[in-house]
């Protein structure tokens, strides 16, 4: 074997073997979920029931409560949206406003259990679902900076999207609005 091939094949080991400590790493971070997850109501392990369970749940294990009880979670956010906004927009007219149509930015700062839990790629596939621009970034104090540019109703389909994720749990969202950039295109994971 010649040296090339040997550092390819020593390159392809060390590879596997970080593949296997990130995996081994998620799986502590997260045993109690998965335990919760792939066992049946008697406590034995339950694999095949535990991937219906989550396919079947759309990946999530609990349901999303939202406020108020007969509001739909883009509603919800919709409505958190126009409270917090409401005095900043003074001269705002509901029967006007369309938010399908009109773009606002938000800079948002997520609590909770955000890092760690693919949160910042997750909300990165939610805004090139739904049209937004921006940018997300992990905090060293655990939490997530996100800036996000869009309209409210994609913005709120976002937020429904992530508080939907599997392993995220959203705690807390501090917002504040921030001028429109005009021109900006995509939306961008910082801190890699």
């Amino acid at each position: 074997m010649d040296a090339q091939a040997m550092r390819s094949l020593i390159g392809n080991i060390i590879l596997c073997v970080m593949g296997i400590a990130v995996v081994a790493a998620f799986i502590r971070s997260n045993w109690d979920r998965i335990r919760e997850t792939f066992t049946d109501e008697n406590g034995k392990w339950d694999v095949m029931g535990g991937l219906e369970r989550y396919f079947n749940g759309g990946g999530r294990q609990e349901e999303v409560e939202t406020e108020p009880q007969n509001a739909s979670p883009d509603e919800d956010f919709l409505t958190q949206f126009m409270r917090q906004k409401g005095a900043e927009m003074a001269d705002f007219d509901p029967d006007t406003f369309d938010p399908a149509k009109e773009w606002v930015r938000e800079h948002i700062i997520f609590s909770g259990r955000v890092q760690g839990v693919g949160f910042r790629y997750q909300a990165m596939v939610a805004a090139r679902t739904y049209g937004l621009t921006g940018w997300v970034e992990n905090l060293p104090d655990g939490s997530v900076e996100m800036e996000v540019q869009g309209t409210p109703l994609g913005i709120g389909r976002m937020m429904t999207y992530l508080k939907g994720g599997h392993w995220i749990r959203i705690d807390d969202m501090e917002m504040e609005s921030r001028p429109v950039v005009p021109g900006e295109r995509g939306f961008g994971v910082k801190g890699y």
